[in-house]
C-alpha cells in the first residue's frame, strides 16, 4: 500500500516505496540524533535511497551530508525530515500538510531557541541546519527567505577558520543552486567577470607556449574532447541515467543544476591554475587529482556536474593545493554570472547574425565568453583576442 502525506489528495505513485518491516521505526545501533517515527524512517529513506538529479542520484553527497548531520538533532530536522516532508508534499501537488507543518514548524522553532539561547549547538551544526533551510525555502517556499537563511549560515562560516569541509561545501553548493531575486549587476561586478575572464585568457595563452608544456605535459590532454573531465565540463543537454520508474524522485525537473554545477566547476578550475601558476608541480599534482576523481567516482562514465563540483569543494587533495578561499570566490562568481544569464539567448543569436561592426555592452560581452568559450579557454581551443570577428579590447 502507498504511503501517502495527509492529504486527502490523490495519488498514482508512492513518493517512497519503502515497506512497513523497512520503516518498522526501529534505529538498532542508536545512531540517529532523534527518536524516529515510522514516517520519519519513510522520510529518511527518500533521502538515502530515492531522491536524485536528473544526471543520476548523487549518492556520495547524500551520503556525506547524511553522516554530518547525524551529530545534532537541529540539521537532521532541516536536511532530512523538513526537507524530504516538502518534497513529498510537492511531489503530490501540495505546498502544506500536516507532516511539511509539524517537521518544519521543529526546524524553525530550533533555530529560535539557539538564538535565544535556548540550546547548546556547535556552529557548523548549526550553519548546515541554516542551510537546509535555505534549500528548502529556494525549491518549496520563499525564495526571500532562502537568502536570509543562507546569509547567516555565510556569516557563521565565514567568521572563523577551521570549518567542517561538509558544512562548507553544503554551504556552497546550496549557494551555487540559488537564482538571483533581481538579474541586475553592478559595475564593480561586471568587472570583476571581465578581469577573471581576461586572468583566464592570459593563462591560457601561457599554458600553450611550448616551455610549459614540456613541464607540465599532462596540460595539453586534461582538457581535451577524448579526456574524462570532457564530457562533465562541456556544454548542451545531456540523456539522464535515472530509469523511468524512478524519474518521479528527480529533486526538481526545471531548476538548471547541470548548467550551474558546471560553470561552477569551470570558474573553480580556473581559479585553482591561476592559484598554482607559478607551480609547475602544483598545476600537474592539480590535473592528475581531478583526472583521479573522475575515474574513481565513473564520472566519465555517468557525468554528473553535481558530484564532481561537490568533490571540488572538498578539496581532496594534499595540504599544499588546498585553499578554502577559492570556494568562496567561486560562489562570489557564479552568483554575478547567474545574474547575467537572461540575456545570454539574446547574444547568442546577435552574434550568430552578424559578424561585422559588432560593438557589445560589456556585460553582454562577458555572458558571452562565460557560457560559450569557458571550457575552450581552458583547452586552449579557441582564440579569445576575437569574439564573432572583432578584436575583444575594441568590444569592452
Amino acid at each position: 500500500m502507498p504511503v501517502e502525506p495527509n492529504s486527502s489528495a490523490p495519488a498514482s505513485y508512492s513518493v517512497s516505496p519503502v515497506t512497513l518491516l523497512d520503516a518498522s521505526g526501529k534505529d538498532p545501533f542508536d545512531s540517529l540524533p532523534v527518536t524516529c517515527t515510522r514516517e520519519d524512517f519513510i522520510l529518511m529513506d527518500c533521502w538515502t535511497n530515492r531522491l536524485t538529479y536528473w544526471s543520476g542520484e548523487p549518492r556520495l553527497i547524500k551520503d556525506q551530508v547524511f553522516r554530518a548531520v547525524l551529530n545534532h538533532p537541529l540539521p537532521f530536522q532541516s536536511i532530512v525530515l523538513a526537507y524530504c516532508s516538502r518534497w513529498r508534499a510537492h511531489a503530490y501537488g501540495l505546498k502544506w500538510n500536516p507532516e511539511v507543518e509539524q517537521h518544519v514548524g521543529r526546524a524553525t522553532k530550533g533555530l529560535e531557541q539557539v538564538m535565544k539561547g535556548g540550546m547548546k549547538i556547535d556552529t557548523d551544526s548549526l550553519a548546515m541546519a541554516l542551510t537546509g533551510m535555505a534549500i528548502q525555502e529556494e525549491r518549496f517556499g520563499s525564495k526571500q527567505q532562502a537568502r536570509g537563511y543562507v546569509d547567516q549560515a555565510v556569516q557563521i562560516l565565514r567568521s572563523r577558520s577551521g570549518s567542517n569541509r561538509v558544512a562548507e561545501a553544503l554551504l556552497h553548493y546550496v549557494q551555487f543552486m540559488l537564482m538571483p531575486l533581481h538579474p541586475a549587476v553592478p559595475e564593480d561586478g561586471q568587472q570583476w567577470l571581465v578581469t577573471f575572464l581576461r586572468g583566464a585568457e592570459e593563462l591560457m595563452l601561457e599554458h600553450s607556449s611550448d616551455a610549459y608544456l614540456s613541464s607540465v605535459p599532462q596540460r595539453r590532454s586534461t582538457f581535451q574532447m577524448d579526456s574524462p573531465l570532457f564530457p562533465l565540463l562541456s556544454s548542451g543537454p545531456r540523456p539522464s541515467h535515472v530509469p523511468l520508474q524512478s524519474r518521479i524522485y528527480i529533486i526538481t525537473k526545471t531548476a538548471p543544476t547541470q548548467e550551474l554545477t558546471r560553470t561552477a566547476a569551470l570558474i573553480y578550475i580556473t581559479a585553482a591554475l591561476w592559484d598554482f601558476q607559478g607551480s609547475p608541480s602544483k598545476t600537474g599534482r592539480f590535473l592528475d587529482h581531478l583526472r583521479a576523481i573522475v575515474k574513481n567516482h565513473e564520472l566519465d562514465r555517468f557525468p554528473a556536474c553535481e558530484s564532481f563540483v561537490w568533490l571540488l569543494l572538498l578539496e581532496g587533495y594534499e595540504a599544499d593545493l588546498q585553499e578554502p578561499e577559492r570556494s568562496w570566490s567561486t560562489s562570489e562568481l557564479l552568483k554575478l554570472y547567474k545574474q547575467l544569464q537572461p540575456e545570454l539567448q539574446f547574444l547568442f543569436t546577435l552574434c550568430q547574425r552578424s559578424r561585422k561592426n559588432l560593438k557589445l555592452h560589456p556585460t553582454r560581452v562577458t555572458i558571452f565568453f562565460m557560457y560559450i568559450y569557458s571550457l575552450d579557454l581552458l583547452s586552449g581551443r579557441h582564440n579569445t583576442s576575437t569574439v564573432c570577428g572583432q578584436p575583444f579590447a575594441h568590444l569592452i
